[in-house]
């Protein structure tokens, strides 16, 4: 069993090569699994040269690095179907919330632990509000979802050491007011009220999004918002006849005029850093 954060910086040797290729730079999770599907080891600002490796092309995960059987074995992320869906879904565990069946709060999460054989999330380790820690077993969770785990409430819930119902019975405090003790179930309310609030100021401050060409896959659509109020170092020509003068301050108008991978990728060559 091994923490995320130190799957996070992991070399990545090549057997074939017989040398380090690359680090692990971040993972993507399955959630209707709720195991490692993915390993990042690219993760360009602009998102189009992000490459992976898939766990069960892995051939071993220990503690100074992760073993492949070839550098071929490597993908890119824009050409796989499935990585792209599980990027959209956006599922990070590390950050959510862990709530029962039953309605009590167990805590924030704050580190994952992941089975080395089978890139299974086998528990969780949980801050509560006083910022106790403690493990919770992943083998009774309902769902993975963006900001809440729902966990079936059993007596098999966590390890030897913390018992769940001892996060049940305990009073968990709030810093609101004089922190005083409130119940489980107001907790639960305030937090997804918390995170409706959230959400809600998020939107409202969001641009609102670009309309995208027929085709473009999803990394290309964040290339695309990564030009906006860019400028150019060169003249390029759009897909209409007319040119991208060097000096103009890119607009989603002018956006709208990129209608193929040639040219998003002769604009992206000459951005001014």
């Amino acid at each position: 069993m091994k923490p995320l954060s130190d799957i996070i910086g992991l070399r990545i040797i090549s057997i074939n090569q017989g040398k380090q290729i690359s680090k692990v730079k971040d993972v993507i999770i399955n959630p209707d699994n709720g195991s490692i599907a993915f390993f990042i080891i690219d993760q360009p600002s602009d998102y189009l040269g992000a490459r992976i490796i898939s766990y069960k092309d892995i051939v071993g995960l220990g503690d100074f690095a992760l073993i492949i059987p070839d550098s071929k074995i490597i993908q890119d992320v824009a050409h796989n179907p499935v990585a792209i869906e599980l990027i959209k879904k956006d599922i990070k565990v590390i950050g959510s919330y862990i709530l029962t069946t039953k309605g009590c709060l167990i805590g924030q999460v704050t580190e994952i632990m992941i089975d080395e054989e089978t890139g299974r999330i086998v528990a969780c380790m949980v801050s509560d509000s006083q910022g106790k820690q403690e493990k919770v077993s992943c083998d009774t969770v309902i769902t993975y979802g963006k900001e809440i785990i729902l966990l079936e409430q059993n007596s098999d819930n966590t390890d030897s050491e913390p018992q769940l119902k001892s996060f049940n019975k305990a009073k968990i405090r709030l810093d609101v007011d004089k922190k005083s003790e409130i119940d489980e179930k107001e907790i639960l309310k305030r937090k997804i009220a918390q995170l409706g609030v959230q959400d809600t100021q998020t939107s409202e401050s969001e641009p609102k999004p670009l309309v995208f060409p027929e085709g473009f896959n999803v990394f290309e659509q964040k290339q695309l918002q990564f030009l906006l109020g860019k400028t150019l170092d060169k003249d390029v020509m759009l897909d209409n006849g007319c040119f991208l003068k060097a000096g103009e301050k890119i607009t989603a108008e002018l956006l709208s005029e990129i209608k193929t991978r040639n040219t998003l990728m002769q604009i992206t060559a000459h951005v001014v850093k």
